[in-house]
């Protein structure tokens, strides 16, 4: 297994009331498998995904990341197995707008003190769908759609072993949508790279191997 929930619980307090988002999760990823994650807004599916992506600690149960236990205790080595074995594609992009697109999709090889950056960087940028003309184009002249694209090649620069992305097709339109999630895909077969995408789209969800759904805090695969 790519990472294993055993038992996930998280709760939150919100003034004097408490409310358990997740309650006793079990969920895995194998290394090859793309999986989709589904539920309405507020059930549960970010919070999932920032525990699976060692972000956040679980009130109660295990995450076993590449079949370790995880020390959530360690921050060191948590910011380590972040930056080198879990990618991310978020949602608003979270690109740096006074970086160009090269610059972006380097920077988590520059956290890492990596020797390999830009012909590694441009490669990606070529997997993913940006032409290398765009390269050094400051990343806030870009569409949504070739924004979220270079945030997928960053996710990629380090080689991780799982890419989390939350909802990364909520701000595109249909196509562009459709075209990313594609691109994932490719990279999923071709490199044998485990995705768990969030979303709410019923036909990128067919896009994936496995489908799950959380509702009132409990998880549950669908059935096709």
């Amino acid at each position: 297994m790519i990472i294993e929930a055993r038992n996930i619980s998280k709760t939150f307090k919100n003034g004097n009331k408490t409310l358990q988002v997740l309650k006793d999760i079990n969920f895995s990823v194998r290394q090859n498998e793309m999986v989709a994650l589904m539920g309405v807004s507020g059930s549960g599916k970010s919070t999932l995904l920032h525990i699976l992506g060692l972000i956040n600690k679980p009130d109660s149960g295990d995450i076993y990341f590449l079949n370790n236990k995880v020390e959530f205790k360690d921050k060191k080595l948590l910011a380590k197995i972040r930056n080198e074995n879990i990618g991310f594609v978020f949602q608003f992009y979270s690109l740096i707008s006074e970086l160009n697109v090269i610059e972006n999709v380097m920077l988590p090889s520059i956290i890492k003190n990596s020797s390999y950056k830009k012909d590694r960087a441009m490669q990606l940028l070529n997997s993913v769908g940006i032409e290398r003309d765009m390269a050094y184009k400051m990343v806030y002249k870009l569409s949504g759609g070739e924004m979220q694209r270079v945030a997928l090649a960053r996710a990629l620069m380090n080689n991780p072993d799982l890419v989390i992305a939350d909802e990364p097709t909520a701000n595109l339109d249909k196509t562009s949508s459709i075209d990313i999630v594609t691109t994932m895909r490719n990279i999923n077969l071709e490199e044998r790279k485990a995705f768990i995408i969030a979303t709410h789209s019923e036909e990128i969800a067919l896009m994936c191997d496995r489908v799950f759904i959380i509702n009132g805090g409990t998880i549950s695969e669908k059935n096709n």
